[in-house]
């Protein structure tokens, strides 16, 4: 269930992240430092990320690292109704 959560909630921010900065998806592919193809992928919620994207975005296209951990702390909580 929480790699679900994780899987629709990162690709939500993924696109409103790209589209915010207004990168195509080969861009956004460049700075998370992987092929198009995979990325398409990621971008249209058909495959999960890995540790090292989810690092790279939070480093390198996130405005608030801290806010992201924390809306998806948050769905976590909501879904599972587990508290930490």
């Amino acid at each position: 269930m929480c790699l679900h959560l994780l899987k629709r909630y990162f690709c939500h921010q993924l696109v409103q992240t790209r589209t915010a900065l207004g990168l195509t998806q080969f861009a956004m592919a460049e700075r998370l430092m992987m092929d198009e193809r995979s990325y398409i992928e990621l971008d249209h919620g058909n495959s999960g990320c890995s540790a090292l994207t989810l690092v790279l975005f939070l480093i390198y296209c996130c405005n608030d690292p801290l806010q992201f951990l924390q809306e998806l702390r948050s769905i976590f909580e909501q879904e599972t109704g587990y508290a930490a």
